[in-house]
Order: structure tokens, then sequence, then C-alpha cells
């Protein structure tokens, strides 16, 4: 949980003698100011050894000893502290008991405690509302930390522009040149968290070039992220762009000698797959795109690539023929048959990256063996969590009858009654129907509603004028589906009076073909960057990749990318860089290593328009909060 560390940390003693002096002119002295002192000087040093969950409890004591506005300014550092210590809620419940009046420096902490917890919370909406009730002129003593805090807020809004032009206004209120260098970094890791959700890096008209620089860089950043085989040309060719440009001392010192750092490959590795055999064109597609990663790589720097086929001697013989032939790490193999017989075999003695994942009934993965998969389960939880984030909390699902659309309902119900949602109602479809407009009917109660009306006019004894209503208690729909079956429940929900209802689904429903998707309108999914990214190394590889195999390219594109990224990670799980603080922007999404060895996905976001995947905000694309939350005031 993100700590309190732009704040700086003030020393009370002389604002505290005159509270407290001022405050004895009207109430009887009660305690010992020597004490309170002590105890101050306590709370200090506490928060200055990072020791914050104590700091917060000494703060919290003094409050209760002191009035007015000692009392308001004990709280919010105690809140402060809570921040840091990762205890929100208990920030939370302090900031509610601070006056609603406040000093003008008091005003100000208060904001930027309310900030921090928002922007905690992934409400950076609300943290630049709070930053911006600071009243003008900001206090001299905070200046310095509310303008870090509004660059990390509008880093966090994908505004890079206005979130470094923030940072360059703190800069020139820095006094040393750490405070300058470390300025600097957090205007880098905001446009590395900006290019990996494909924020505008425009210039705006009348930027200063430290500023134009800086964007650029930003694209920079993003070209590193997805393809790190070519960063350090590409930084060079920046750094003879803007040779007298500030970053350039922070990429000397820090950036370009550590750029190999993530890209340490064993030398030799091996590539399992099912070559032939009926999953015979969904490997070549991987193979393909594992060797696309190879191919980024100097020549003098590739590792060796050892291609086994499993379909042709079965995946165990496979693993044991490259272990013995002297492979380093293993990639493969594909299918959750072959990655379960390989974990069931207790031969895992080099890291194995599996490229699909172990059922829930078969037990845990040996040490050695991590998965990745394109799992729709992980696709519909990130629904769920879209869902939520977007202020929608029940609806209806129509699913397949089939064993995917079993997985797919029990990881979205899961998701959704984590985060304080509701399914009102599920069916299941028949995916080989043509039509599907009884199950569209049923979960929208349109049946119910002609048979009261039926009912309603033979009881009456007359024909009525009727017009069929769907349900209103739900705000969403949710559609689990192929394209050819998306294809014709859209228009059906349309048809039957949903036409107002958000439509969501997994990245299934959609092809990248403008005249198919026409009848998606307004379909918001999720989906990899190699799909829905404009950005220019995803533009560039599907460009090959049309230019090359254009059949392929369309069939099995996000297989391809997989193989791409199966590639990427291999130094990440190499080095054991594991956690959502190590994650690489990938060509199937944002990248993580969790503690079970899964790889993670956090995807993109678009909504259909025009037949086109329009992207989204990235904002919401992270886990979304529970519904039912503290919120502060």
């Amino acid at each position: 949980m993100p700590s309190l560390s732009i704040i700086a940390r003030r020393s009370l003693p002389a604002l505290l003698a005159c509270l407290v002096l001022s405050a004895c002119e009207t109430t009887p002295p009660v305690r010992d100011t020597t004490s309170i002192d002590r105890q101050v000087a306590r709370a200090e040093r506490l928060a200055r050894d990072g020791h914050a969950a104590e700091a917060a409890a000494v703060y919290e004591s003094l409050a209760v000893q002191s009035p007015g506005e000692l009392r308001d300014r004990f709280l919010l550092r105690a809140a402060r502290e809570h921040v840091r210590s990762g205890n929100r809620a208990a920030a939370e419940q302090i900031l509610q008991r601070v006056s609603a009046t406040l000093p003008t420096v008091d005003f100000a902490l208060r904001a930027q405690i309310a900030a921090e917890l928002a922007l905690a919370a992934n409400r950076p909406n609300d943290a630049l509302a709070e930053l911006n009730r600071i009243p003008q002129p900001i206090p001299r003593e905070t200046l310095s930390d509310v303008l870090a805090l509004r660059a990390r807020v509008l880093f966090a809004l994908n505004r890079p522009a206005a979130a470094i032009m923030a940072a360059l206004d703190r800069e020139a209120s820095l006094q040393t040149q750490q405070e300058i260098h470390e300025n600097r970094k957090l205007i880098w890791e905001g446009l590395q968290r900006n290019a990996s959700a494909n924020a505008d890096f425009t210039v705006p008209p009348g930027a200063s070039r430290t500023v134009a620089g800086w964007l650029e860089l930003g694209h920079v950043a993003l070209i590193a992220a997805r393809n790190p085989f070519t960063a350090r040309d590409d930084l060079t060719e920046w750094r003879t762009r803007y040779p007298n440009h500030p970053a350039n001392s922070l990429l000397t010192d820090e950036l370009l000698p550590t750029l190999g750092v993530g890209l340490a490959y064993p030398s030799q590795i091996a590539l399992i797959l099912p070559l032939s055999g009926r999953h015979q064109a969904a490997s070549i597609a991987v193979r393909d795109g594992f060797l696309a990663g190879l191919l980024q790589q100097d020549p003098r720097e590739r590792p060796f690539v050892k291609i086994y086929d499993s379909g042709e001697t079965g995946a165990l013989s496979a693993y044991r023929r490259a272990i013995a032939e002297g492979a380093e790490f293993v990639v493969g193999p594909l299918t959750k048959d072959e990655v379960a017989a390989i974990a069931s075999s207790a031969e895992t003695s080099v890291v194995t990256l599996a490229l699909n994942q172990l059922a829930d009934d078969q037990g845990v993965p040996p040490p050695l063996m991590f998965q990745f998969a394109l799992d729709p389960e992980e696709e519909a939880r990130q629904v769920a969590q879209r869902v939520v984030a977007d202020g929608r909390s029940r609806g209806v699902v129509l699913l397949p009858n089939n064993e995917w659309g079993q997985r797919v309902f029990r990881a979205f119900d899961t998701e959704l009654k984590t985060l304080g949602g509701t399914i009102a109602a599920l069916r299941f479809y028949d995916p080989a129907a043509r039509d599907f407009s009884q199950p569209i009917r049923s979960v929208l109660l349109l049946d119910e509603s002609r048979a009261r009306a039926n009912a309603l006019a033979r009881t009456l004894g007359m024909r009525l004028e009727f017009e069929a209503r769907r349900r209103g208690d739900v705000q969403f729909v949710f559609m689990g589906a192929q394209p050819v079956q998306g294809r014709s429940i859209r228009p059906a929900l349309r048809f039957h009076l949903a036409e107002d209802l958000p439509v969501y689904a997994t990245s299934d429903v959609f092809e990248p073909d403008a005249a198919a998707n026409a009848d998606l309108e307004g379909v918001v999914f999720p989906d990899m960057p190699w799909v829905i990214s404009p950005d220019q190394v995803s533009t560039q590889l599907r460009s090959t990749l049309n230019r090359h195999w254009p059949l392929r390219a369309r069939i099995r594109g996000r297989l391809y990318a997989f193989g791409f990224d199966a590639y990427r990670l291999i130094p990440l799980l190499q080095a054991g860089r594991f956690g959502r603080e190590h994650a690489i922007p990938g060509m199937t999404g944002l990248l993580s290593v969790d503690h079970s060895g899964k790889v993670r996905r956090d995807l993109d976001w678009a909504r259909i328009s025009s037949g086109q995947a329009i992207l989204l905000d990235a904002n919401k694309t992270a886990s979304a909060q529970p519904l039912m939350r503290a919120t502060v005031p």
C-alpha cells in the first residue's frame, strides 16, 4: 500500500508553544507543557526514523490532551503517519474527526492526506479535487510536497504534460542536487507508467523545450518498455536531439547503465510445443512470436534456442530430452494436459515457463514451474472489476452453455461478489443457436411482463393494448461470446428493449475487422495491446506480421503476441522479480508474476465504435475497490 512519503515532516515546537500559550489564556493549565514537548519530540523522532504506526499512536495521544487547533494539528499528523504505515482505514477515520475550519497551513496538510488516500484507492480524480481545494498561494512550507503529489496525481490521470509542468514548477523550489535528482526520477517513473497506459504525449502549444523533451522521452519510454532490445539506440537518438536537456544526467547516471539488467537470458533455452497434430496451427503462431522476440535482440547476445515437438514424442519425453541436452530454461508445453504431465512428474529441474495453467483440481505446480496463459477467467475477473469501477453493481449475465461459459461465470461471479456487486439473473445459451431471443427475453423478464399482461386481460375479459417492459433493476449486461454469437446477441439485446444497458464482454467477442464488428456497437471489452493499442511498437509488430503472414495475423495474432511475451518474461523469471512493482508492458498486457508463480495480465480497455476498438480510460483497468468502503470527507 502506498505510503505518504512526500509530505515533509515539519518541526512543531515554536507553533506548539504559541498555541499552548494562547489556549492557556482561556483554559486552566491542566497539563505539563514540558511533558507535551517531550511527547512531540518523541513522535517526530519516530516519524523521522520510519516508525510510522508508533508515531501515529503518540500523535493521537497528544490530540486527546490538546484543545482546538492544536488537537486538529496532532490528529492530522496521526492521520499522516497512519497513511505512511499503510493503515488507510485509520487515517480516514481520524480525518473525519478533524474540524472543517482550519488554518491555511493545516488545511493544506489535510488536503494532501485526503489526496494521498484517494490516490491509493485508485481515485485520482478525487485526489486532484482535494489538491485543488488548497488556497492559493500554497504555503511555502508545503509547496514542494503539494507539487510533487500533484505531479503524481496527474500522471495517474494519464496527463503527462500537466504532470511534467507541475514537477518542473516544484524543481524550481528545490535546494539540493539530490532533491532535483529525485524530482527527475519522479518524472521518468511517471512517464514509464503513462507509456504503458498509452497516454497522449503530444506536446501542447507553447510548451518549453524542456517539457517537449520530457514528452518525447515518454515515447521512448514506451518503446523501451514494449521492446527493450532496441532501447539503448532509441535513448541515444533522443539524446542527440536534446543534448542539453536536464534528463540527460538521469539517463547517464542511472538508466543507460542498467538497461541490460532485465535482459539477462540463460545461454540455452528449450521451447516445447505440439508442432504436429491438432494443435499445430496454434503452436506455429506461438513459435513464430517467440522467435520474433529472439530476433529483436542483438545477435551477439542471443541465447541458443532449441525447439522440441511434443506432439511427436509427448511433452514429458520432450522435456527430459531438453534437460539432457543442456537446456537451462524451458518454455512450454502448450496444452493443459501437457502442463499437467510435467507438473506431476516431479522432474522440473530448471526454471520452466508453462504456456498454460493447471486446473484447480490438479494441485500446486512444482517450485520451478511458472504458468502463463491467455486465461478467460482472468479476463472475466477484470470485467467484474471494470463494472464496479464504472459504478454499476447489479446486472445480468449471458454465457454459452459449455465448459468455457461455466469457467467464465464462476470467475466473474466470485469477483463481482467480492467487490459488492450482484448478478440479478444468469442464462446459459446454446452456442450453436442462431436465434438468442429466448434467453434474452428470459433474463430481462420480458416473458414475465407479457405473462402478467395476459393474465390481466383474461381477468378483465378484454383485449388490452400492451407493450412489454424489461426489468428495471439492473445496470449492465455481461455477455460471454465468440464473434459470431456476439454479433447476434448484441442486436437482439437492442431489439428486446435493452438499448440503454451497457454491455460488457471478454476479448473473445472482438476481431480486428471493422465490417464484422459493426453489429457490436458500444460493447466494452478488455484486450491485449497487440490487438487494440495504437502505440508505435504494437503497430510495427502487427504490420510486420500482416506483411509476411496476413492470414496468420488475422486468425492467430493473439497467439503470436503470446509467444513474443513468453520470450520477454524469461529474464523476469530468471531474476526472481515478482510482484506488480516489477511489471513489464507486454504485447498481451501489463505482465507481472505473482507469488504463486502465475503471470498476471492487466489488459487495456476499449469500446467498439463504428467497428473499431476505441481505447478507454486506463485508470479504471486497475482492480476496483469494494463498493462499501469508508470515504474521505
